[in-house]
């Protein structure tokens, strides 16, 4: 992503035919070549564009807003916003007021822009826009839904999606068809903007306003391409209400107030500003959230947006220090660098990370429907199979009521064949009819014994058929079972070869300590004279070794643990903490390695032939040999109470670095106090500020009171009166009036400022001590 600055444009409007009346000077010139400003004697500012007094709104629409434009319909977010004095030109720059009252060529920029937009939408038929519109406004620091009045203020909310980006939830957005539609929605809102009047502007805007236009585009059903995707884009038109100072607009009251909130949300923007401008606090916090203004921009100062700042300033010379503070503030705005990128639709960025979700679902649901389907035909197997089973048994029941039948006949008709003398016709069909029934009755008889071994009776047909269903859920349940003993099997053999493996790691290690045993005890029972003669030579080399090590130590662990507890050596102790701690296990297992491990025997053959010692001298040396052990054993209990004091020393750190730690979180403490307390002196500097500027507009109200007294005490001189002693006399009432009208509000002037003297001074020498004494406690 490509890196952009802010374009900061400059406007100087002209003299204002009150300002002329009073012969106020000029004091800023332009060099447009330069695109400089010079404002004073000394005071040079290079931006990006700068229009004087003659210059026109569509001069300033072209250069500065139509590029803009043209990378909103690319799909880039745009922002606009004018800053500046109360009276300089803010309002007539964006376009914020009444269009029906305002000639073609004196239109802003707001309806230049809806113009141009729309022109650019009926020009190009293959894409499908869609627009919306919102206009909110900030008084107070409360929002306020312009085009929706009836909406609360309460439902109103800002908040992040997502992607990052902000919304207001709660406020209206009008989709709009033509330009026409917009237009009459922006002159609704600004009728419904809360203005006033100051003493340096009849038509105060007592608000910040925010003008939004949101574009949806997609290409047409028959000009759709596959790859194309929908891009969406918004457009801010800000109107920030102007700063102001009480001394020269005059505010009281409810003016006052808006003042105030007014002048805490451009000192907001201004933080976010300077942060976002200054290279060194990139990765600082952004104090986005101070006030609303902010918040809203939050998506578009610093990061996806191209913007443009109008500074509008007065060039006269009354105005001097604002217009210094307003160009100032461009300058740091010329130092913001963002990333604008084009805003494919947040819908499809959705559809897509969703993609592979719905694809897990649907493979769900395909497996819930298989499951579903097998358990329907599960479920329809089971009821043909229940209901074959019904029809049996009321066959098996008609079968037996026909055999009864069938018996009762037959041996009605055998004693009617012994009894009744019949034709011999009628016999012949009844003797044939019985032997018919004979014969069936044995076939039967024979199918059932083949079917069901012994038994004879035909009951047992409808018990098989519900013990082989038994026996069929039995198996199934045998299935499943032998399903799981299968997968329990398997684990229970991967268990086994895991424990095997350990077996046998145990085994080979068992091994190798028993061969490194059997080599030690080999090594120490060897007792040759020579060998031995060596050994102890060894454990003599190998004694002084140990000696100069841990006399090493110790010369480390004195370095290491003084006795003294500065704050400054604490510090290097907790560098050296670990260091410490690896030097004691090295030396422990050095010492362990050289008092367990026994010499090489080649080795101590090699030096005993070069020492060529006679048996002689061998007999001398085993008597000193006891010695030499005596002495290493005693070397190794002092060598053992120096490690315990080793470790005691090493405890006694320890514990110093964690009274270090808390005595850190103590400053760290302190340190948040005075930042706090520095804060607050700010906030009483602040207020006692305001304060002075109620006492100064109070004592120009009393000013005020006693000049109308003066002159309503003046008027009887212009009357006619026909009695002068009257006339003398009232002149002296009026002189005496006024005299104890003037000592009365001298004497309550005084006594106020004194009071309001003495409540700043005690203040200031609270806040004096207070940093005294935080100091002395960072000290």
């Amino acid at each position: 992503m490509e890196e952009i600055p802010v374009k900061v444009a400059v406007r100087v409007r002209p003299l204002l035919s009150k300002e002329i009346l009073h012969n106020q000077q000029v004091c800023v010139r332009l060099v447009q070549n330069a695109n400089q400003v010079i404002i004073g004697k000394d005071h040079v500012f290079t931006f990006d564009f700068v229009f004087g007094e003659n210059s026109t709104q569509e001069e300033v629409y072209a250069v500065c807003i139509k590029p803009l434009l043209v990378s909103l319909t690319e799909g880039y977010n745009a922002l606009v916003f004018a800053y500046g004095q109360t009276g300089s030109g803010k309002t007539y720059t964006i376009g914020g007021e009444d269009s029906a009252s305002v000639a073609a060529d004196e239109r802003g920029i707001i309806p230049r822009a809806i113009q141009e937009l729309f022109h650019h939408i009926s020009e190009h038929r293959n894409i499908n826009f869609h627009v919306k519109v919102s206009y909110i406004e900030i008084y107070k620091e409360e929002l306020r839904d312009l085009l929706d009045l009836e909406t609360s203020m309460k439902d109103l909310h800002i908040r992040e999606d997502e992607k990052g980006n902000t919304v207001i939830v709660g406020s209206k957005e009008f989709q709009v068809e033509c330009a026409d539609e917009v237009i009459s929605l922006l002159e609704s809102g600004n009728a419904a903007r809360h203005t006033g009047t100051t003493q340096m502007n009849e038509h105060s805007s007592r608000s910040h306003a925010i003008f939004t236009i949101s574009i949806h585009q997609k290409q047409s059903a028959e000009y759709q391409n596959a790859a194309q995707d929908s891009i969406s884009s918004k457009f801010h038109f800000v109107d920030l209400a102007g700063s102001e100072r009480l001394a020269k607009t005059g505010n009281t009251g409810e003016r006052f107030k808006e003042s105030v909130k007014i002048n805490s949300g451009l000192f907001a923007l201004g933080n976010v500003i300077s942060a976002l401008g200054d290279p060194k606090r990139k990765s600082a916090h952004i104090p986005y959230r101070d006030a609303k203004i902010t918040r809203i921009l939050k998506d578009s100062l610093g990061r996806n947006a191209k913007i443009v700042m109008i500074t509008c300033i007065s060039p006269s010379s009354l105005d001097f220090d604002e217009s210094l503070n307003s160009l100032k503030y461009a300058n740091r705005a010329k130092n913001i660098r963002n990333k604008p990128v084009v805003n494919y639709n947040p819908e499809k960025d959705r559809i897509d990370e969703m993609e592979p979700e719905i694809r897990l679902l649907q493979e769900a649901l395909q497996s819930q429907q298989v499951s579903n389907q097998h358990l329907h035909d599960l479920n329809e197997e089971k009821g043909r199979v229940s209901s074959l089973e019904e029809k049996l048994t009321r066959l098996q029941v008609q079968y037996f009521s026909y055999r009864n039948c069938v018996d009762e006949a037959l041996l009605l008709l055998v004693d009617l064949n012994d009894d009744v003398s019949l034709r011999r016709s009628q016999r012949d069909r009844l003797q044939s009819w019985i032997s018919m029934v004979q014969k069936v009755r044995k076939e039967a008889l024979t199918v059932q014994e083949t079917d069901t071994g012994t038994e004879t009776s035909p009951v047992p047909h409808h018990i098989t058929v519900l013990q082989q269903k038994r026996d069929l859920e039995k198996c199934q349940v045998l299935a499943m079972n032998e399903e799981l003993f299968s997968q329990k099997n398997h684990e229970v053999q991967i268990l086994q070869n895991q424990t095997k493996a350990l077996l046998q790691e145990k085994k080979e290690q068992q091994e190798f300590l028993k061969e490194a045993q059997e080599t030690q005890r080999l090594q120490g029972y060897t007792s040759p004279p020579v060998l031995f003669l060596a050994q102890m030579t060894e454990f003599h080399i190998r004694r002084q070794i140990i000696l100069s090590k841990l006399e090493d130590q110790d010369k480390v662990l004195h370095c290491h643990l003084p006795d003294q507890s500065d704050e400054e050596e604490d510090n290097t102790r907790c560098e050296e903490k670990t260091s410490y701690k690896c030097s004691i296990n090295q030396t422990w297992t050095q010492n362990h390695a050289s008092l367990c491990f026994l010499p090489d025997v080649s080795d101590m053959k090699h030096q005993v032939d070069k020492s060529g010692l006679s048996n002689k001298s061998a007999l001398q040396t085993d008597t000193n040999t006891g010695e030499e052990s005596d002495s290493l054993q005693n070397s190794h209990v002092i060598n053992m109470q120096k490690l315990t004091n080793s470790e005691l020393r090493l405890a006694k750190t320890e514990q110093k670095i964690r009274k270090l730690a808390l005595n850190m979180k103590r400053k760290e403490e302190l340190i948040k106090d005075l930042v706090r307390t520095g804060k607050d002196a700010l906030s009483v500097s602040w207020q006692c500020s305001l304060k002075i500027s109620q006492l100064e507009q109070e004592i120009e109200q009393a000013k005020t009171q006693l000049s109308e007294t003066q002159k309503q005490l003046q008027e009887p001189d212009s009357k006619e009166l026909r009695d002068i002693p009257e006339k003398v006399m009232l002149q002296k009432e009026c002189q005496k009036k006024t005299e104890a009208a003037k000592l009365k509000v001298q004497k309550r002037e005084a006594r106020e400022l004194a009071q309001k003297v003495a409540q700043l001074k005690h203040q200031l020498s609270q806040i004096e001590e207070r940093l005294c004494e935080e100091s002395e406690k960072k000290k």
